[in-house]
């Protein structure tokens, strides 16, 4: 591997590695905040269908995150296994832009938009 590539290697792991520790911090905010958000002492049924669509938003900010958490994984896993950069589907590299502005991702931008297109079957990470 050239000088170049391995530099480019390990600016996108350590970005990777970045985004997953904001991830891990908002997941941890987000839990501080639902043990925080208790339905005790309220009596109030506004204030109680409140708090629990409160919690649910934060369940679902959290599920989504969790999406990207996996992803940013799987990327890492690449990163070690020497695939990063390289489209799961057709093999293909993928193009640098493509990396800095998504460094977690698995397809192309052909197979991307196959995929998105609902032509390209997506399974695991």
């Amino acid at each position: 591997m050239a000088k170049s590539q391995t530099a480019s290697v390990d600016e996108h792991r350590e970005r990777l590695m970045q985004q997953r520790q904001e991830i891990m911090d908002l997941y941890n905010a987000d839990v501080r905040a639902g043990q925080a958000s208790t339905d005790e002492g309220t009596d109030d049924i506004v204030d109680r269908a409140n708090n629990s669509y409160n919690r649910e938003l934060m369940f679902s900010l959290s599920d989504n995150e969790r999406t990207h958490l996996l992803a940013i994984d799987a990327a890492l896993e690449r990163l070690e296994a020497g695939t990063y950069g390289t489209c799961a589907n057709c093999n293909r590299e993928i193009g640098e832009k493509r990396l800095e502005a998504v460094p977690w991702a698995r397809f192309c931008i052909n197979c991307q938009e196959l995929v998105e297109q609902g032509m390209l079957e997506v399974s695991g990470n």
